[in-house]
């Protein structure tokens, strides 16, 4: 089975079936160790417009400037966009340690008690025939936050029918963003007893992604009214425009314009809780085994 991209297309929502009525198998990236990234701010890059004087003699000269203008910038824009994502990666350099021995076999146990829909998934080995089983290949990449206290997953998730190999029967990009950690030192909590608390929030992460894509492949679509949601990423704040799917006191989970998933944490000075729960209930899939 080909291995998705992580900027994978969106495939309109379709009905699927429970999740506890069929057996399922989760299938793993091919590399061994789970991707990890800094978190970046294209907005505070300070990319601008590269301004240029075009003296040519006639219209096919100022038509040659125009484009070699347009190449220079572009490639000035991509050299500059690679070097703030490496200046973006120097953040995980304390966490080289833990990092860089974390596999995904290891995620993927650790993430089965997190599951809401109780679907305990073992790991289809890569390629193998799956006649009577549903695959769900995952592709998550984490990024830590430049103040080290938010762990945010972004997981491309596909589902494949039993025997299928090529068509997918739903596909979509689910982002979570934890809570931040409220600690004086973030990294010595991540990364004490062998990195425990990182590796457990991110196996806590990838199971709230397969839920949320659990709950959205067998749902029908919904329409809500677009609105912009500011939620938390860090100690930063952000903007997200997309509509709304379930709402708690503390978390907001939207489909963005791009029509991707995002759980996100939100600020409220006010909520009821019993509001939050009865949300989070009804957005969740039904549980059960497989």
């Amino acid at each position: 089975m080909a291995f998705l991209a992580f900027a994978a297309p969106v495939a309109p929502p379709a009905k699927l079936p429970d999740p506890a009525t069929f057996h399922w198998a989760m299938e793993l990236p091919a590399a061994p160790w789970v991707a990890f990234r800094g978190v970046v701010n294209f907005d505070k890059a300070g990319i601008g417009p590269m301004n240029m004087m075009y003296p040519a003699p006639n219209p096919a000269g100022l038509l040659v400037a125009v484009l070699t203008h347009a190449a220079i910038a572009k490639g000035s824009r991509e050299a500059q966009k690679t070097k703030i994502e490496k200046e973006a990666d120097q953040v995980l350099e304390p966490f080289s340690g833990v990092i860089n021995t974390f596999g995904y076999a290891d995620l993927a146990e650790r993430s089965k008690p997190w599951a809401l829909t109780g679907t305990q998934l073992p790991v289809l080995p890569r390629g193998a025939p799956h006649p009577d089983t549903w695959v769900v290949l995952v592709n998550p990449v984490y990024s830590i936050t430049q103040d080290q206290t938010t762990l945010v997953l972004d997981n491309t998730i596909a589902i494949y029918a039993p025997g299928e190999t090529k068509r997918t029967s739903y596909i979509n990009t689910v982002r979570v963003i934890a809570d931040a950690q409220v600690e004086p030192d973030p990294l010595a909590r991540w990364t004490a007893d062998d990195g425990a608390q990182l590796k457990d929030r991110s196996a806590h992460l990838l199971a709230e992604s397969l839920d949320i894509a659990f709950a959205d492949a067998m749902a029908p679509v919904t329409e809500a009214p677009f609105r912009t949601v500011r939620y938390q990423e860090g100690s930063e704040e952000r903007m997200e425009r997309g509509q709304p799917i379930a709402e708690q006191c503390d978390r907001v989970l939207l489909r963005s314009l791009r029509g991707t998933l995002m759980s996100v944490p939100v600020k409220r000075l006010e909520c009821a809780p019993a509001q939050g729960a009865q949300a989070a209930a009804a957005a969740a899939p039904a549980g059960g085994g497989g």
